[in-house]
C-alpha cells in the first residue's frame, strides 16, 4: 500500500498556524509582486475567488468580506513544509517528497506496525494538526494514481474526515465512477477534450478502455495511468532526491527598471541565489543564458500596447563552475550584449544548465581551469550567510538598492526562521 499525504490549502494553513484570528475567515495568499491569488482558504473560495485572479480585482469583494490578504512568505512555507516532512518522517522510513505541499510514503512493509491503515492515517493527521496546527489530508491505495484520487475525495468530503483507505475494489471502483477524467493526475486540457470527445468522461471509463487506444491517443504515458487505476503500479516512489539538471531563477522586478546599472544589480543577485543552489547539490554549470524582458501588459497614455522588447543570450563556459564571481563576469557580459536602453525591464533571468558534478575537472588546452581559492572562498562564504542570514556576505556587484525587489506589502513574519519574529507568550 501506499499512502499520500496533502496538506489543505498550504499557505493559507501556514498563515493560520501562528495567527488564530484567521480561522473560519476569507484568506488569499498573492503571487510574487502581490499580483494574482494563488491560494485560497476554503471561506473564499465560496466566495467565488478563482486562482490565478488578478488581485486588484478583488478592490471591492475584499471591502465587502473583509477578506484577509497576505503577500507569498515562501521562507515560512519552506520551513513548514519541512517540519512536516520530519513529522512524516517518525511514522514511515521511506518517503517521497512530491512538492511543498505533497509526500508519498510507502507502507508496504508496515502491515504489522499499522494493521488498521485508517487508525494509521488518523494518527498521522493528528499529529501534523497537534505540532503544527496545519490540517492534512490522506488517502491510501494501492497505487499512486489511486493515492491522488483518494485524497481527492478525503479533503473534500467530511464523511471520511481526512482519512480515505483504497483497499477492496468495490470501494476503487465506486470512487472512480464518481471521479472526473479532466481530474485525474497526469490528463490536461487537451487529452481531456479528447476523452470527452470519446465518450470518455470518468476515470472508471478510462480505466476500462482498451489498452491499444489508450497507447495510440495517449501514448505509454496514458497506458501507465490506466494500469495505475487497474491497481498495477507502474510509477514507483522515487524516495533519493535527484540533483536538479537545470537551474532558473527570474522573478519579476518590484518596478519597471529601464537603467543597465540597476538591471545588472538585480542579475548579480540571482546568480548567487542559483549559485548557492548548485553548490547545495554539488554541482557546477557549463552553459549559462541570461534573458530580459519588458512588461508585455504595459500601455502607452493613449491606451495602446507599449513597444516591446525581449533578448536572451546563452554562452558556453570554459569550464563548470558554481562561482559567483564568475558566473557573474560572463553573466554581465551576456547582458550587456542583449540591454537595449530606451526600455523600461520588468524582468531579468538566469538559466544554468549542462550540470555536472562539482568535482568535473575538464582540463582544456588554451583555458585556465577553475581557481581553487574560489572553491575555499566559497565554502566559507556559504557558512557565513547561513549562520548570520541570506547575503549578508556579498559580491559587491549585488549591491544595495532594495527599490527593485519584489514588492511584499502584506508580508507575514518569519516566525519559524528569524529570532525578532519568534512568537512571544504573555
Amino acid at each position: 500500500m501506499i499512502g499520500l499525504l496533502d496538506v489543505n490549502n498550504m499557505y493559507v494553513s501556514c498563515e493560520r498556524s501562528f495567527d488564530c484570528s484567521l480561522d473560519n475567515q476569507a484568506v488569499v495568499v498573492l503571487s510574487n509582486n502581490d499580483g494574482c491569488v494563488i491560494a485560497r482558504s476554503n471561506e473564499a473560495k465560496e466566495l467565488g475567488i478563482k486562482m490565478g485572479t488578478p488581485f486588484f480585482q478583488l478592490d471591492k469583494l475584499r471591502q465587502q468580506h473583509d477578506i484577509r490578504v497576505f503577500s507569498s512568505n515562501y521562507t515560512l512555507y519552506g520551513d513548514m513544509s519541512a517540519r512536516i516532512m520530519a513529522t512524516i518522517g517518525r511514522f514511515v522510513e521511506q518517503v517521497e517528497i512530491y512538492s511543498i505541499d505533497e509526500a508519498f510514503m510507502n507502507l508496504a512493509s508496515y502491515e504489522s506496525v499499522y494493521p488498521d491503515l485508517n487508525q494509521f492515517g488518523r494518527e498521522l493527521r493528528q499529529t501534523v494538526a497537534q505540532w503544527h496546527r496545519i490540517p492534512v489530508s490522506i488517502g491510501l491505495a494501492p497505487t499512486k494514481t489511486l493515492c491522488k484520487v483518494a485524497n481527492y475525495f478525503a479533503k473534500r468530503m467530511v464523511e471520511h474526515e481526512g482519512v480515505l483507505l483504497l483497499d477492496r475494489p468495490d470501494k476503487i471502483d465506486d470512487v472512480l465512477h464518481e471521479f472526473e477524467v479532466a481530474d485525474l493526475w497526469g490528463i490536461g486540457s487537451r487529452y481531456a477534450s479528447l476523452l470527452r470527445r470519446n465518450g470518455i468522461r470518468t476515470a472508471a471509463q478510462f480505466r476500462n478502455a482498451p489498452d491499444d487506444w489508450i497507447s495510440q491517443h495517449l501514448t505509454v504515458n496514458g497506458l501507465r495511468l490506466a494500469y495505475e487505476l487497474r491497481s498495477i503500479p507502474c510509477k514507483l516512489l522515487e524516495v533519493e532526491v535527484l540533483p536538479k539538471k537545470a537551474i532558473c531563477f527570474a522573478p519579476s522586478f518590484g518596478r519597471l527598471i529601464p537603467d543597465y546599472n540597476t538591471i545588472a544589480q538585480g542579475l548579480a543577485t540571482y546568480i548567487a541565489r542559483a549559485a548557492y543552489k548548485l553548490r547545495k547539490q554539488n554541482s557546477a554549470a557549463g552553459t549559462l543564458t541570461v534573458f530580459l524582458h519588458t512588461n508585455r501588459f504595459q500601455r502607452s497614455p493613449n491606451g495602446e500596447l507599449a513597444k516591446q522588447y525581449y533578448n536572451s543570450r546563452t554562452v558556453d563556459l570554459p569550464h563548470p563552475t558554481s562561482s559567483n564571481a564568475e558566473l557573474v563576469a560572463y553573466a554581465s557580459a551576456a547582458l550587456k550584449s542583449v540591454y537595449r536602453f530606451g526600455y523600461a525591464y520588468q524582468k531579468v533571468g538566469i538559466i544554468l544548465s549542462n550540470l555536472v558534478p562539482d568535482n568535473h575537472r575538464q582540463l582544456a588546452l588554451f583555458s585556465d581551469s577553475l581557481d581553487e581559492r574560489l572553491v575555499k572562498l566559497h565554502q566559507v562564504t556559504d557558512r557565513l550567510n547561513h549562520r548570520y542570514g541570506r547575503d549578508k556576505v556579498r559580491f559587491a556587484a549585488q549591491g544595495y538598492d532594495p527599490t527593485w525587489k519584489i514588492k511584499q506589502q502584506w508580508v507575514s513574519p518569519h516566525y519559524t526562521t528569524q529570532w525578532k519574529d519568534i512568537l512571544a507568550v504573555k
